[in-house]
């Protein structure tokens, strides 16, 4: 199989499409994938990492409503149009896989005007502005729940959303090893997403703090890119009793989430998708701005199943944050059921789901005629 896949600008929009391409790679090791995004964007570098071939559009997100940036967007997704159309014409994908980001826009309409079965793979609970776009010319829309699959009549179908393999097979003793950490000591991973979160970040300083006379603690903290830390390198400090690690961003997740007995984060697709998968209890902050609110709707099955705590933005302040983790932290059994919980939400089998549903939407006869050397005729690639 040849799948395109298309989207970035945010770790949410990469990860699933890089899990979805490991996937494929294991289950065919001759399949072909290439990943177009933008240029300019955190997928260029994220997706070469992951040792797969990357093509960049000149396409740019606007950044702010400002006209000139609008216009200058607007002007960047035209060219990009044209670009991703002469990619698909040379690469010619059985399908078109894309995630979300306005990255992923010109690809998929390059591709339904050429006749390529695009899907869409939307994690959150409420699909972004640019997938509600994209799923009017898809195939197949794939989402993590009956909720969301509801706001996608017809094309709509659970799949759950695809984490990275390192998720499953990371070990608390290689977490340990990778960031400082004692095994003995129970650890509280924090996560903001891959722009990081100010809010968050100061109330698990302040709450740091109030739990410093805990000498059985340890807090990992992804803080984000854009932390000014010494060199923007892991840090790490004691904090009365407590061992404090700062970390600007996890290359690779599995190795936290496998030292990790509580999760405190915000409510990205992909974070709940993880912490689902790793069977995690959680303390779950939605980013108040988001739009839609659309964090608050992913973070409700969590709290309804009992997975999760769930902390309004509003209300988050270090004395709040420090006392539900220390709550849960004396607390070993209703971790241990709220784990149970989680991992009942969880979708292991999410990148195997998309892939079926793909296979049965491709129908490669159909696709790419080429002229047949041998009879002067055409066939299907």
């Amino acid at each position: 199989m040849r799948l395109l896949l298309a989207g970035g600008g945010t770790g949410g929009h990469v990860y699933p499409a890089l899990a979805l391409a490991d996937a494929l790679r294991r289950r065919d090791p001759a399949s072909r994938v290439l990943f177009v995004g933008s240029a300019a964007g955190m997928e260029a570098k994220l997706v070469v990492e992951a040792g797969l071939p990357f093509t960049g559009l000149a396409v740019r997100p606007p950044r702010s409503g400002a006209p000139g940036r609008v216009l200058l967007s607007l002007a960047t997704g035209a060219a990009s149009l044209a670009q991703a159309a002469v990619v698909v014409a040379r690469f010619r994908p059985d399908a078109i896989v894309v995630t979300g980001g306005i990255a992923a826009a010109p690809p998929a309409l390059a591709g339904a005007l050429l006749g390529v079965p695009v899907v869409v793979v939307e994690g959150n609970a409420i699909p972004g502005r640019i997938n509600r776009v994209l799923a009017r010319c898809a195939r197949a829309v794939a989402v993590a729940s009956g909720a969301a699959a509801a706001r996608a009549p017809g094309r709509g179908v659970v799949t759950g959303l695809p984490v990275r393999q390192d998720v499953y097979t990371a070990s608390r003793e290689e977490g340990a090893r990778l960031f400082g950490l004692e095994e003995s000591r129970r650890t509280v991973l924090v996560l903001g997403g891959s722009q990081g979160a100010a809010r968050l970040n100061a109330a698990v300083e302040e709450a740091v703090a109030r739990l410093a006379g805990r000498r059985d603690l340890q807090v990992l903290h992804q803080v984000g890119r854009g932390w000014a830390g010494p060199s923007g390198e892991r840090a790490t400090r004691e904090v009365g009793g407590v061992r404090y690690v700062r970390v600007p961003y996890f290359d690779r997740i599995g190795p936290a989430y496998a030292c990790a007995d509580l999760v405190v984060s915000r409510c990205g697709a992909t974070a709940l998708a993880e912490i689902t998968a790793c069977g995690l209890p959680a303390i779950l902050v939605p980013y108040r701005y988001a739009a839609e609110d659309h964090q608050a709707h992913n973070a409700t099955p969590l709290r309804e199943a009992g997975a999760a705590v769930v902390v309004a933005d509003r209300e988050l302040s270090g004395e709040r944050l420090a006392g539900e983790i220390a709550a849960l932290l004396d607390d070993p059994s209703r971790r241990a059921e709220m784990a149970a919980r989680a991992r009942a939400l969880g979708r292991p089998d999410a990148a195997d789901r998309v892939l079926d549903l793909i296979a049965g939407l491709v129908r490669r006869p159909a696709a790419w005629p080429v002229r047949d050397r041998a009879s002067g005729g055409t066939r299907g690639v």
